[in-house]
């Protein structure tokens, strides 16, 4: 008769042969990566329209938004980390790639954009109108006589609704923000820094 010690060791033989032939498998879920895609020509056309030089300054974010696990908010203050969907790149990666694409970044230290990324997540809190939500922080500084004067300090946000969802039509909505954020930040910068504007 065998004992409980053989039988054990039976068992994890049987186990490990199992596994190593093939009739035991854990099913591996991909991770999918994605960056944001503003659309290039959206990007000439506004920055033909932006006639300022600012120094820009890398984007910064508050916490957990930096990070690079999609977010969705369930509840207030409750939000849900998505494994297996993120970005490929953090999102101020991305954004100061976006920025200098679409403002004139190199301009005199004297004039000097920073910008805070302080939301950027899915709120699924009402299931029946689901929002792709990011929110940044402008701040524009000038120095004047060795002092530093505060021209700007703006949160834009926007809430753009997902038609279905889906990672797709979520990063699609996330796009749309980015793009409606940055057509107001160049208007502003327009009259902030008194160069002239030209409507877009």
């Amino acid at each position: 008769m065998m004992n409980s010690k053989s039988w054990l060791q039976l068992m994890l033989s049987i186990l490990l042969c199992l596994m190593l032939v093939g009739c035991i498998s854990s099913k591996y879920v991909e991770r999918k990566q994605y960056l944001f895609d503003v659309p290039k020509n959206l990007a000439k056309k506004i920055a033909t329209s932006y006639k300022c030089s600012v120094f820009v300054d890398h984007a910064v974010a508050e916490p957990p938004f930096d990070q690079l696990d999609f977010l969705y908010r369930i509840k207030s203050g409750q939000y849900l980390v998505d494994y297996y969907n993120g970005f490929l790149a953090s999102p101020t990666e991305q954004l100061d790639a976006i920025l200098e694409a679409y403002l004139n970044t190199n301009g005199e230290f004297k004039n000097k954009l920073q910008i805070k990324l302080t939301e950027l997540y899915a709120d699924y809190r009402d299931r029946n109108n689901p929002q792709a939500v990011i929110a940044l922080n402008f701040l524009l500084t000038k120095v004047v006589d060795d002092k530093t004067v505060v021209l700007l300090d703006k949160i834009l946000r926007s809430s753009i609704a997902i038609k279905e969802k889906n990672t797709d039509n979520l990063l699609r909505a996330w796009n749309v923000g980015i793009q409606d954020i940055l057509k107001q930040v160049v208007q502003m910068l327009n009259r902030k820094v008194s160069c002239g504007s030209r409507k877009l």
